[in-house]
Parts: structure tokens; C-alpha cells; sequence
């Protein structure tokens, strides 16, 4: 029963809005395949006329009327073919189709079955040559027109069973040997048609399902990409937002010490564009291009601000004394470097790890009074000791005291100020970065012109 439910169901060919994807394809099929089917249908036609053309017992008239009603089908066919052709987005449309294969296919079958009635020759030779223009008609109809079942069926049971029945007429022994074999091959050929259909079927169904799912799959993707593509600006909103908070915080910081100092903000806003001028101009040095990257670049910039920070735990009396500090005062004010690093270092201490912009934060806070030949302070580092980042600090900073006015001393003019500065050529200062400055003197006296108190 299974196999004949199967074999009703492929001759029904239901076509409805759930499959028609997959029907309007296998329809599509076979009308890419006609040119071809109607041109061998036509050549063995022809020939079927000129096999049985000098039988005696067989009028030409018979035969050319024969082949005329063939080919006026053809005819027709051929027209519905080049007309209809694209119509097959529908069920109704794809309806149509199967019905007109269906039709067209028992007709020629059947032209093709009563023509063995009616011209069956005397003679064996001639008979097993018509047999085997007829098995090679059915096995063509298995290949060709096996995406639309019911077109196969009724093609090959009007093709076959005539002749089968022509064969067994004879009642001869060898003509019901030649005719059960003849069904035997019947059998095979609807087995055949009927397992490439279910194949051609199978495979198109899994291509739609695929596509389906590609196209799925595709549409989660994007939504995908939207809520990735959103979640990222989202983060990205959130990072840069905690980075303003952090400048400003950086801006407040070191405000606020220097407040404490009698200083200006512009102090900050100067010393952070000397550091950056001074390691974009050494950026590609042999000594300092592994480390001055963009981002050291950038930190050094926001971090310039927090070298005085340690200012806030020196006694007011000594931090807005008037005149000269006793050794005594300038021993606890030497202690602000230190006093810097270690709240920076723990306030790092608090993070689940180790920060690299405050690491350079504490490097600036804790080495910037550090001097090239040792004698600086808190450590008394000497050369390559000194952090990089502290060495330019302490150049930048150096230079903005010099220039500016304080209650012990007069403001330096820039020359006095580049003066002073080249003296302290690897003694104070780094001689790379003195040689740095020195090229660009002229953008640190603009720096100070442009944020001048």
C-alpha cells in the first residue's frame, strides 16, 4: 500500500501554496526540457514513417496522416510552449501546466501505442526494430520527463501497453516471450521514472529548506549585526563618557593642588602641551621611539596635569610661604613627589589589575624633581633610572617655572629660559630631550604666548 499511495500521489501532483516553490521548479524543468523532448519526438517520428514506409500492407496515406496529427500536436504544443512559457508563479498558473503535460503527454503516447496497432509489419526483423524505437522512446521519457510525474506515467503506459498487447496478439511463443519482457521493462521503467522523480523531488525540497534557512539565518545575522552594532555604540558611549569623567577628574586634581600652590590653571594646560611637543618631536628617536607610542603619547598628555598633585599634603605654611624655605620646610616640600606617587599608586592598588595610564601617572608625580647626574629627588635616580615620562615632565616643568613670575622671583624671558635649560645639558636634563627642546623652542614659546596668565 505505501508504494501505491506514493505512486497516486506522484500522479496527482498536488500543487498548493505550501509546495509551490518547490512544483513551480520541477515545472520550470520540464518546460526548459521541451525544445529538446519535441526534437527527438519529431526525429523519431520521421523515422517510425520511414521504417514502415515500404510495407506493403501499410498505405503511405495512413502514415502521413498519422504523421500530420503528430506534428499539428506538436504544433499546438509548440505554440502553448512560446506563449505561456514564464507563467508559472501561481497555483493557478502551474495548475495549467500540469494539466496541459499531462494531456499532451498521454496523447502522444497514445498516438505513438495505437500506431503499433495499426502498423505493426509482418515480418520479425522490422518488429524488433519498431520494439526498439519504443524502448528507446520509454527510457527517454524516464530521463526527460521524470520531474513531472504524471506527464511520465501516461506517456509510458500509452506508449507501452498498446504495443505489449500487439506483441501478445500473435500468440506465438516467441512474441509472449518478447511481450513479458516487454512489461518486465514496463515495470523497471516505472520503478526507475518513479525513483528519479522521488530523487529530483527530494533534492529540490532540500534546496528550498536550505535556502530557507540561509535566508534565516541570514535575517538573524542582521539582526545580530544591528544589536552588536548598537550594544557596541552603546559601550562606546559608555567609554568615552567614563573618559571625559576621567580627564576632567585628572583637570580637577590637578587644579586643585595647584591652587593650593598659588598657581593658575593655564600652568596645567601649558605643562601638558610642552610634554606632548616634546614626545611627538622624539617619537621616532632611537632611544625613545619603543615607548613614545600614540597612546603613551596621549596619556602623557592627560597625566600632565597630576605632577604636582602630592602638593595637597604639604602644610599650608610651607606651600604659601612668602620667602625662602628653611632647609628644614624644603625637606617636607621635597616630599610631595613621593606623596603624589603613593596616592596614585593606591588608588591603583584598588583596581582588580595593574593600570598602565596610572602607572605613567605615578612615574610623572614620583620622577619629575629626579635630575639626569642623580642629584634630584626623592630617589636621587641618575640617567635611564629616570621613567621616561618623568624626564619630560621635568623639562616641560622647569621651562614653565622659569617664565612665569612666583613671589621669589621675576618671570625669565624665553631666551634666559632656553638658556638655562641648555645648561642643564645632562645634568639636569636629559640630553636627548634638551636637544629635543632646543629644535623646537620656538612651538614651546607659542604653547606659552597662546595659554599665558
Amino acid at each position: 500500500m505505501p508504494a501505491l499511495s506514493t505512486f497516486f500521489d506522484d500522479l496527482r501532483f498536488r500543487i498548493d501554496k505550501s509546495n509551490l516553490s518547490v512544483r513551480e521548479e520541477q515545472l520550470r524543468a520540464r518546460l526548459r526540457l521541451y525544445p529538446s523532448m519535441l526534437i527527438g519526438q519529431v526525429f523519431a517520428e520521421f523515422f517510425f514513417v520511414w521504417v514502415m514506409w515500404d510495407i506493403p500492407t501499410h498505405p503511405h496515406r495512413h502514415l502521413l496522416l498519422w504523421l500530420a496529427c503528430v506534428y499539428l500536436l506538436h504544433a499546438w504544443e509548440l505554440l502553448s510552449w512560446l506563449a505561456h512559457r514564464e507563467r508559472t508563479d501561481t497555483v493557478q498558473e502551474c495548475g495549467e501546466w500540469s494539466r496541459q503535460f499531462s494531456s499532451f503527454a498521454l496523447v502522444i503516447g497514445m498516438m505513438w501505442g495505437f500506431s503499433t496497432l495499426f502498423f505493426f509489419p509482418p515480418d520479425v526483423l522490422t518488429q524488433v526494430l519498431l520494439v526498439c524505437v519504443m524502448l528507446g522512446l520509454a527510457a527517454g521519457a524516464t530521463t526527460m520527463n521524470a520531474t513531472h510525474p504524471p506527464s511520465f506515467y501516461a506517456y509510458l503506459l500509452g506508449l507501452m501497453l498498446p504495443l505489449i498487447f500487439r506483441v501478445m496478439v500473435e500468440q506465438d511463443e516467441t512474441h509472449i516471450a518478447l511481450g513479458i519482457m516487454l512489461m518486465l521493462f514496463l515495470v523497471v521503467m516505472l520503478v526507475s521514472g518513479q525513483f528519479l522523480s522521488k530523487f529530483i523531488l527530494l533534492s529540490l525540497r532540500q534546496r528550498f529548506e536550505n535556502l530557507s534557512l540561509a535566508n534565516q539565518l541570514a535575517s538573524m545575522n542582521d539582526v545580530l549585526e544591528h544589536k552588536v552594532t548598537e550594544r557596541t555604540a552603546q559601550l562606546q558611549e559608555k567609554t568615552d563618557e567614563v573618559s571625559r569623567i576621567r580627564d576632567v577628574t585628572i583637570i580637577a586634581m590637578g587644579t586643585l593642588a595647584e591652587t593650593r600652590d598659588n598657581e593658575t590653571g593655564n600652568h596645567l594646560k601649558r605643562t601638558q602641551t610642552y610634554i606632548r611637543a616634546l614626545a611627538i618631536k622624539l617619537r621616532d628617536h632611537p632611544r625613545f621611539s619603543h615607548y613614545l607610542s600614540d597612546d603613551i603619547i596621549e596619556s602623557l598628555y592627560k597625566l600632565a596635569p597630576l605632577h604636582d598633585i602630592g602638593k595637597v599634603g604639604i602644610p599650608d605654611y610651607i606651600l604659601l610661604k612668602q620667602g625662602k624655605l628653611t632647609p628644614e620646610e624644603y625637606e617636607i616640600m621635597k616630599t610631595h613627589p613621593t606623596l603624589g606617587s603613593d596616592a596614585l599608586a593606591a588608588a591603583e592598588s584598588s583596581l582588580p589589575a595593574p593600570s598602565k595610564f596610572l602607572h605613567i601617572g605615578r612615574e610623572i608625580a614620583g620622577g619629575h624633581h629626579e635630575k639626569w647626574d642623580g642629584s634630584g629627588y626623592p630617589k636621587g635616580l641618575k640617567g635611564d633610572e629616570i621613567p621616561i615620562s618623568a624626564r619630560l615632565m621635568a623639562l616641560a616643568d622647569v621651562y614653565d617655572a622659569l617664565i612665569c613670575k612666583r613671589v621669589y622671583k621675576k618671570a625669565f624671558t624665553h631666551e634666559d629660559a632656553v638658556a638655562f635649560i641648555r645648561e642643564g645639558h645632562g645634568a639636569h636634563f636629559d640630553p636627548d630631550v634638551v636637544d629635543a627642546f632646543l629644535e623646537i623652542q620656538g612651538e614651546f614659546d607659542q604653547i606659552a604666548k597662546r595659554f599665558q596668565d
